[in-house]
């Protein structure tokens, strides 16, 4: 397989607070929302700290693959699990990590439009500029790959560019749990 070379950026964990304390405030100050859908596995946590930040009492999840490796995607993305909340007449938004092509926005908005919820928005931390869906929020648009504090050992082991890059501090670590020949 051959790697293309991509521009990456690691995300700290105090940048990601900072990051998620200004899109709480953008979400706050324009929308009431009842219920928080993560999209699962990279909007899990951006979506836990929002429910804590904006108050909200009732999270779930829907998990979408799409990903194989970095900037590598299959042809279409899928679901592969949902945990639900009751829908019928919330306001509910809808996080992930970052929005590439908008395609997994669109699958997500697709499965839940079966239920009868009063209004849906999109929140995420990142956008990609060539995205064919803009989320309601978001906290900037970037061209890199961002490589997240929660994914650090699976983004050195999936692009051949930052094998042996001590991301975030943890090679080590990475390389005892999965293998220095992997990393």
């Amino acid at each position: 397989m051959v790697h293309q070379k991509v521009k990456t950026r690691y995300i700290s964990w105090s940048m990601l607070h900072e990051s998620l304390k200004n899109l709480a405030e953008k979400i706050s100050s324009e929308y009431a929302a009842d219920t928080i859908i993560a999209i699962a596995k990279g909007g899990l946590i951006p979506a836990r700290i929002l429910v804590d930040l904006l108050g909200i009492d009732e999270m779930g999840f829907i998990e979408v693959k799409f990903y194989r490796g970095i900037a590598e995607t299959r042809e279409k993305p899928y679901v592969t699990f949902t945990a639900l909340p009751q829908l019928d007449n919330k306001r509910i938004i809808i996080v992930d990590d970052i929005v590439d092509t908008g395609r997994t926005l669109q699958v997500v908005a697709d499965v839940l439009s079966r239920f009868k919820y009063r209004d849906m928005k999109f929140a995420t931390l990142y956008v990609k500029p060539w995205s064919t869906i803009m989320p309601d929020y978001y906290s900037e648009i970037v061209d890199e790959w961002i490589i997240f504090p929660w994914e650090i050992c699976e983004s050195i082991r999936e692009n051949a560019e930052l094998k042996g890059v001590d991301v975030g501090g943890i090679l080590d670590y990475c390389k005892r749990k999965h293998g220095s020949q992997s990393l």
